[in-house]
């Protein structure tokens, strides 16, 4: 418990030192505000990842997210890609193009 409250302190301390709050009420409005804007991003990720396994149905979801951590967002975003780029990824083969190919999916070439 000791740690707990000395790490509170030490962070509301920082914070003072920053200039970014005054007073433990400051701290509690800068905390709930950071809190609202992290959910809004996550909700607005998960959001963007649902409309792209709609687009993609059919294909292994840990497939869609080695793509959508790549920066593969949207079927649209595989033009920018050459098969050779894709097949480079961890856990991508040639099933995993074929089935793209499949679904309409074009490549760079």
């Amino acid at each position: 418990m000791a740690k707990k409250r000395n790490r509170k302190k030490e962070y509301i301390l920082g914070l003072k030192r920053q200039g970014l709050v005054k007073t433990a009420v400051d701290v509690v409005k800068v905390i709930s505000d950071k809190t609202e804007e992290v959910k809004k991003e996550v909700s607005t990720a998960t959001q963007n990842f649902d409309k792209f396994v709609k687009e993609l149905e059919g294909l292994a979801v840990s497939r869609l997210e080695t793509f959508y951590a790549e920066g593969i967002k949207s079927a649209k975003d595989f033009a920018k890609w050459t098969e050779k780029e894709l097949l480079a990824l961890k856990g991508i083969g040639p099933a995993t193009i074929k089935q793209l190919k499949e679904k309409g999916i074009a490549f760079k070439k």
